[in-house]
This record gives structure tokens, C-alpha cells and sequence, in this order.
């Protein structure tokens, strides 16, 4: 029917039903629409996120070649602007990369790291820094860094501080909701309650890696290796550390994080590279169009972002 995109809406919002379920032909509710014209109907299968224009029904048409075949110029729009909008604004490929750690323990250099080392670098936001800490984002700065060795990531740096650790648990439950993400835990070895610290940051991080519907990855960066100098000493502290690391089944690189390269950065990189390919490559990456309209739209904003403290203390 021409006027079915609302008995369609109702299903699919209301009765949840799949919009993938295929019928005896092997084609999707997106196939028929295709097939029928119905370009109200197709705009809002693909406006879910769920839908598959590529997907191939029993004879291998997918429901776009079925709009080229049978649809008419409006269905084909559709069709268009969704996938002008996907491959203008490729926001399926960032990967939230949650970088976190206690004051003092070399967060904020390895940071500076991954941003210098990077094609292209924007905070997003305007942010001012009131004692170390940014009031407006919940003690978290967001850049959004295009990597030659990374490619596409938004590195989340949070505050050490303990204030903001009841706000973090929130935080990252959102940036986890559609896809894993990659953790970097930096733990500074010349802390007394360097083995506390780091069962913290892991408890937290573990109780909200879990709820997220694809595996995320966790990498620990031991930093300050190279101030311990007696090699005991030093030994003695990497076994303990490295015990944890083994028994949480992470990852780990062990570097001074006040340095700007060596082959433990090298490593480290690597590392973060893999990981976050493998995010990447994982199923259930498909964000809704209503998703690439909008990072779209904050791409093309000329403005900063203003925050609610900003407005208060104009």
C-alpha cells in the first residue's frame, strides 16, 4: 500500500517486530518497498539503522537494486541521500577510545602523544580548565582525532580525580551503547597504591564493559618504569603489576609516559591499533541515519559548542 509507512512505524516502534524478517522469496520488508515504490515507507526502514540496503534475497537482488530496477525517482532519492550521508560523514568508523588513570600518573602526556602524532586533532567543545579539572563535561575532554596509525578514534581523557568517579560509571554506559570501545588504564609504578589504583579503574571499567552488547578491549600503560633504579626494585614491582594484568586477561606496555617515543610507545601503538581494527570490524555497527545527520550537521557548525557553565558565567 502507498500509505503504509505508519502501520509499518507501528510495528516496528510499537510491536517491535524485526525489519529483516524475510519471506518465502528471501526479501526484507525494505526489498518490498523497494520493489513497490514506496519511497515514505523506505526512508523509514533505513531511517532505523536496521535495515540492510545491501542485503540479497533469494535470486541475489538487494532492495537497491530492486529501487533501480522498479522504483521511481523519490525512492532512488532516498536511497541516495542515505549513502551521500554514511560516506560524506563516516561516523561508523570512530572508535571511543576511554583513556583514564589517577593525577600524576602520565594520562595527560600520553595523551598529548596521540594527539601530536595525529593527522587531524579537535576538542569538541569550548572547555575551560578550573584547577585541573573541566566542570563542564564531567571532568572528561572528547577529541575527535584522525590517527595515521589509528585511524578514526574520539579519545575520551577522564579526570583522575576523585570526585568525578561516580559520574565516569554513567559516562561510559553511553559510549558503550552500540559498540565496544577500547580502555587505556594508566597506572604510574612509583605509587604506593599503584596495585589498588589499578583494581579500581578495572572494577569500574569491567562492571560497564559487560552491559555493552559487543566486547570492548582494556590496556594497561604501567608508566614511570624508567625512575625505579635499582633493577630488583623494578623487577620486583613489574611481576606484581603484571600478575593483576594477567589475571584480568588485559593487555599491558610498561613506559614512561613523560617521554615522547621509545619502542614502548612503538608497542603501545600497535597495541591501540589492533585493538581498535578489531572494533571496527565488529557486527552491529550499523548507526541510524538520524545518527550520520546529526554528526553531520555538528561537523558543519562553524560555532564552538556552548556549554550550560559558560552561559551562567557570561
Amino acid at each position: 500500500r502507498r500509505d503504509s509507512s505508519d502501520v509499518v512505524k507501528y510495528l516496528i516502534d510499537e510491536k517491535h517486530c524485526d525489519p529483516m524478517t524475510v519471506d518465502s522469496k528471501g526479501q526484507t520488508p525494505l526489498h518490498i518497498a523497494a520493489y513497490r515504490s514506496n519511497s515514505a515507507v523506505v526512508e523509514y526502514l533505513l531511517s532505523t539503522g536496521k535495515c540492510d540496503p545491501l542485503a540479497k534475497d533469494n535470486v541475489r537482488n538487494t532492495p537497491f537494486q530492486l529501487a533501480k530496477k522498479y522504483g521511481n525517482t523519490d525512492t532512488l532519492s532516498v536511497f541516495k541521500k542515505f549513502g551521500d550521508i554514511k560516506s560524506s560523514h563516516p561516523i561508523d568508523s570512530y572508535v571511543n577510545v576511554l583513556l583514564m588513570g589517577n593525577p600524576g600518573a602520565g594520562k595527560s602526556t600520553l595523551s598529548h602523544v596521540i594527539n601530536d602524532t595525529a593527522i587531524g586533532s579537535v576538542v569538541l567543545g569550548s572547555f575551560r580548565n578550573v584547577g585541573g579539572v573541566v566542570p563542564c563535561t564531567a571532568g572528561i575532554i572528547p577529541y575527535k582525532i584522525q590517527h595515521r596509525t589509528l585511524g578514526n578514534i574520539i579519545l575520551h581523557d577522564f579526570a583522575g580525580h576523585s570526585e568525578y568517579y561516580s559520574s565516569h560509571s554513567a559516562v561510559i554506559e553511553n559510549l558503550l551503547q552500540g559498540s565496544g570501545g577500547v580502555f587505556l588504564i594508566v597506572v604510574n609504578i612509583l605509587e604506593k597504591e599503584a596495585i589498588k589504583q589499578l583494581h579500581q579503574w578495572l572494577s569500574v571499567v569491567r562492571n560497564e564493559a559487560q552491559k555493552a552488547l559487543t566486547q570492548s578491549h582494556i590496556i594497561v600503560i604501567v608508566s614511570h618504569v624508567d625512575e625505579i633504579l635499582n633493577p630488583f626494585e623494578k623487577q620486583r614491582r613489574k611481576e606484581e603489576i603484571q600478575k593483576i594484568i594477567v589475571r584480568k586477561r588485559c593487555d599491558s606496555v610498561f613506559l614512561d609516559c613523560r617521554k615522547l617515543g621509545g619502542s614502548g610507545v612503538d608497542s603501545f601503538f600497535k597495541m591501540l591499533s589492533s585493538a581498535c581494527e578489531s572494533i571496527r570490524s565488529t557486527s552491529g555497527r550499523n548507526l541510524s541515519l538520524y545518527c550520520h545527520m546529526m554528526y553531520g550537521l555538528l561537523e558543519e557548525r562553524k560555532e564552538n559548542i556552548v556549554t550550560l557553565s559558560n552561559v551562567m558565567s557570561a
